[in-house]
């Protein structure tokens, strides 16, 4: 199991995709991973859209940022940068507690806790893969 989510704390990995392997479920360590968005772009399988709405709602109302939201998913793929580009399937979904306590689809749609396929960053954009296409070979985080 993955978590991962976009890291906006301060320092070297500010702006950053975090991929966090939670090993410490099965057994194993947990190993947290940064990748740039300008490099990388990571293809997600097996996800779902989480968020603690307490600390979403308290963000959206004026609170200082904090950890609220992230993509639980069975495996992550760091791919080279523009391997994948949205086609007209895809759509594009977000998570701003500023703008809303939860995570949005582009009609503002409420979309927390719903489960894809697969999805994918572009740059800082996070995308819905409408039709599965093939993400090629890369290493697993």
């Amino acid at each position: 199991m993955y978590k991962v989510r976009f890291h906006l704390g301060r320092g070297k990995n500010f702006m950053k995709w975090q991929v966090k392997y939670l090993g410490t479920e099965y057994g194993g360590d947990d190993r947290v991973s940064y990748v740039s968005p300008q490099n990388n772009q990571l293809a997600m399988i097996g996800c779902k859209l989480s968020l603690q709405p307490t600390a979403a709602q308290k963000i959206h109302d004026g609170a200082n940022k904090t950890v609220c939201a992230w993509i639980e998913c069975e495996a992550v793929q760091v791919l080279d940068v523009n391997r994948l580009k949205p086609n007209e399937q895809d759509y594009r979904i977000k998570f701003n507690p500023h703008q809303s306590p939860n995570w949005t689809d582009g009609y503002n749609n409420i979309i927390s806790g719903n489960k894809y396929e697969i999805l994918f960053t572009n740059d800082r954009t996070l995308w819905v893969v409408g039709e599965a296409y093939e993400c090629g070979t890369s290493d697993l985080v």
